[in-house]
């Protein structure tokens, strides 16, 4: 049987200063509702990022959802996925600056999860080369990128279900293509739009995998999605499809398919 594996990922932000309603909006529309439906769906694996603003108003303000993610982390169900604390531009900042805002977000997961995340989400998927040396020696394993990056590096539209290797000065971490047609798909297709689109890259060999990272907000609080994702029901009957295809559609978190595969090769991004 044909099969692959898909990664899903959000990743949440709200800037320094925002109004406390707007964050608590998001909290009520977004990132609440997500975990409701999540946390009936144990199959289902998913990684979150949350940025540093976020973390600290849930402490703040809601500290039970940071205990109700760390039992879906205990679960295996969630990995949470570091960053640059305050969401920065880290290849506009300073190397230290970098290294302190990295160092920073695995301080505040390890004190509040048990472990620190292996990898980080890069605020607007900005890169640089040099960056691949900055993670590297922060101690971060993985990050991902838009699959443009890895076209505009000479890879083909068939070579963007995995990961691969990039370096800098011998400083190696991997990194994943995130598929622009799937953050197209999801939330805003039918469900059943997303299965056959999987179902069409699925291998016999199993090997590959497809990225959807997308931010976390588009799950509640882009225009329209609040209605459709979790009144009308969409990320319930997405969740139920990926259990009830699991036979061949394996939901994994990027550091379980980092555990059971290797990199496709070796790329320098642009």
């Amino acid at each position: 049987m044909k099969s692959i594996n898909l990664i899903l990922g959000c990743h949440s932000h709200q800037p320094v200063g925002n109004f406390d309603f707007v964050f608590q909006d998001a909290y009520e529309k977004s990132y609440v509702p997500f975990i409701d439906v999540l946390e009936r769906f144990p199959a289902v694996r998913v990684t979150l990022h949350y940025t540093g603003p976020l973390w600290d108003w849930f402490v703040e303000h809601h500290p039970e959802y940071v205990k109700r993610l760390r039992r879906l982390v205990e679960a295996g169900q969630v990995e949470i996925m570091g960053g640059g604390y305050y969401e920065p531009m880290l290849c506009a900042i300073p190397e230290r600056d970098a290294t302190g805002q990295i160092k920073r977000m695995q301080a505040f997961c390890k004190e509040h999860f048990g472990t620190e995340p292996k990898g980080m989400w890069l605020a607007e998927r900005v890169w640089e080369p040099h960056m691949a040396k900055i993670l590297a020696q922060a101690g971060v394993t993985y990050t991902a990128l838009d699959d443009s990056h890895f076209l505009c590096s000479g890879l083909g539209p068939e070579d963007l279900f995995g990961c691969y290797m990039t370096e800098e000065e011998g400083e190696a971490i991997r990194v994943f293509p995130i598929l622009e047609k799937l953050r197209y798909l999801v939330p805003f297709h039918r469900v059943e739009e997303t299965i056959s689109y999987l179902r069409e890259l699925a291998t016999e060999d199993g090997q590959r995998c497809a990225v959807l990272h997308d931010d976390g907000e588009k799950f509640g609080v882009w225009p329209g999605t609040y209605h459709s994702v979790y009144e009308e029901g969409w990320l319930e009957a997405f969740f139920t499809a990926l259990t009830d295809n699991r036979d061949w559609l394996r939901s994994v978190t990027y550091s379980e398919y980092l555990e059971q595969h290797r990199p496709i090769g070796r790329t320098y991004l642009t």
